[in-house]
């Protein structure tokens, strides 16, 4: 960090001897920068213990960026299997071919560096390892797509729960030893520590995986390359691909798409909710192609009817309307003639999967009033799904 010397104008800090005209002593340097640009040395202290991290890891990022492009379909998959269900062929499970590959070329790299974990992983009868690997790889990857979203988003929590838990499955099968770190003048000192040698490699990459979740996230972002399947370091936080010629292919599948005819456009009025339903598609202009995993109002009520009154109560987000309206009638102990749950269009929000990514986008970003329909999302119903699970 530079500073300014009040005497010539000149920047900069020195670190040895007397300090040269224009130049501050480094300690004076470093007690300026604690005491007013704290937050500055941080961030930058951050940065370089997550670059430092990045480097040292080199090879697990490169394993896992093994797996996942072996497994690239696989993200596609979570979006063609509710398209084409029942004709579409679930393939979570990787056949005993893709696992060999996966388990050949992860050998080849651990032996290429020396690794350790070399002779216990190799493409042999027993395949269980590389399997492990596979569903790490996807864990990561779900949390990598999630962690992208707005902190608010209302299916967060649960469609997160599943890949930690499979993370911490593999987290949970490090076996710690015991090791002699050092002797000082009073006494030997010992520590646990997790080893190649007692350590799975699945369960070794989830402790890197953590420490990135953990330490690092905040000022690296790691993101997944729907297209190849990529685990890369992207430069702005709506990078989505990992490089221009993943996006001009995603751009080429999408033309044709539409060129098809496998989707037709429907038109979605604002002031009718009920037409927004999962099932659905969007074209985003940034996002691209998705389908509508799931609709919400956060402002819901019942509306009521006596025979002499009628009032409207307010449905917590938890609660569903029958709910409501059974408490309501044990409460009062009286049989309502009619009721009826209205929601309030401008305080929607509907869960998209993209091809790339998950979003939750709100009624503002998909009918904001005077904005040009060309930067506005456009609806579409699904012609023919199994066509359209093939050129996803």
């Amino acid at each position: 960090m530079r500073f300014a010397s009040s005497a010539s104008g000149h920047h900069g800090y020195y670190d040895g001897g007397d300090a040269p005209e224009g130049y501050i002593p480094e300690d004076q340097a470093f007690e300026y920068a604690i005491e007013n640009e704290w937050e500055a040395v941080e961030e930058a202290v951050k940065t370089d213990l997550a670059q430092a991290w990045l480097r040292d890891g080199k090879q697990w990022l490169e394993l896992l960026n093994i797996v996942s492009r072996h497994d690239k379909e696989q993200l596609r998959n979570a979006i063609r299997r509710e398209v084409a269900a029942p004709p579409f062929a679930d393939s979570d499970e990787l056949p005993e071919s893709q696992l060999f590959a996966v388990a050949s070329d992860v050998a080849r790299l651990l032996e290429s560096s020396g690794s350790p974990y070399s002779p216990s992983c190799s493409p042999s009868d027993d395949l269980d390892w590389s399997k492990k690997l596979v569903k790490l790889t996807r864990a990561f990857r779900e949390v990598l797509f999630l962690i992208s979203e707005p902190v608010d988003s209302w299916m967060f929590g649960h469609h997160l729960e599943k890949p930690l838990r499979e993370i911490n499955l593999s987290l949970d099968e490090r076996r710690p030893v015991l090791a002699w770190v050092r002797s000082n003048q009073k006494d030997h000192q010992f520590q646990l520590r997790t080893e190649a040698s007692s350590t799975p490699l699945h369960s070794c990459v989830a402790g890197w995986i953590c420490e990135f979740l953990d330490t690092h996230r905040s000022v690296l972002g790691l993101s997944v390359c729907t297209e190849c399947g990529t685990i890369f370091v992207r430069e702005r936080r709506d990078n989505v691909y990992c490089s221009k010629t993943c996006q001009n292919r995603v751009a080429y599948k999408r033309k044709k798409i539409f060129e098809s005819g496998v989707l037709v456009e429907q038109k979605v009025d604002p002031a009718a909710p009920a037409a927004m339903v999962p099932g659905l598609w969007v074209s985003h202009p940034r996002l691209g192609l998705g389908r509508i995993e799931g609709v919400r109002f956060t402002n819901r009520k019942l509306r009521v009817q006596f025979k002499d009154r009628d009032f409207a109560l307010s449905i917590p987000d938890d609660r569903t309307p029958e709910v409501v309206l059974d408490r309501l009638k044990k409460a009062g102990k009286e049989e309502p003639t009619s009721w009826e749950e209205v929601v309030d269009p401008n305080f929607m929000e509907v869960r998209v999967r993209f091809l790339q990514i998950a979003r939750t986008l709100r009624a503002w970003e998909m009918f904001q009033p005077g904005k040009k329909t060309d930067g506005l999302p456009s609806f579409y119903r699904v012609a023919n799904p199994t066509a359209l699970a093939d050129l996803l």
